[in-house]
């Protein structure tokens, strides 16, 4: 991917009202993700069966992840071990994020949060 079409991809996500991701790579053994919430918005994450890793390009708020709460901001990584709750909340800037997910015996499978 090169700058310019990582650049594509936010504005697409900008004008796309069907999600907050877009899938930027997918190789298999990993697949990459650019995401991006608008300030006051809320990001529930069910928990994947993938580890994830999150960096934040820009804006700020805060995570969960399990029963921890962190302040994010760019330039910070979140790491999200396979199977745990978290989420993206009290976002004061709009978040833009770009998000690994490790290999998995199934890839893109979610599980679902009760």
């Amino acid at each position: 991917m090169t700058y310019a079409s990582a650049l594509d991809a936010l504005d697409q996500l900008a004008d796309d009202e069907s999600g907050n991701y877009l899938e930027v790579l997918d190789e298999g053994s990993m697949r990459v993700e650019i995401g991006r919430h608008a300030a006051g918005e809320a990001a529930p994450k069910n928990p994947h069966t993938e580890d994830e890793l999150y960096y934040v390009v820009a804006g700020s708020g805060k995570v969960r992840v399990g029963d921890d709460v962190h302040a994010v901001e760019p330039g910070d990584t979140v790491f999200v071990e396979r199977g745990l709750e978290h989420d993206f909340f009290d976002i004061a800037e709009d978040l833009v994020t770009l998000v690994v997910f490790a290999e998995s015996s199934n890839p893109s499978s979610y599980s679902i949060r009760e």
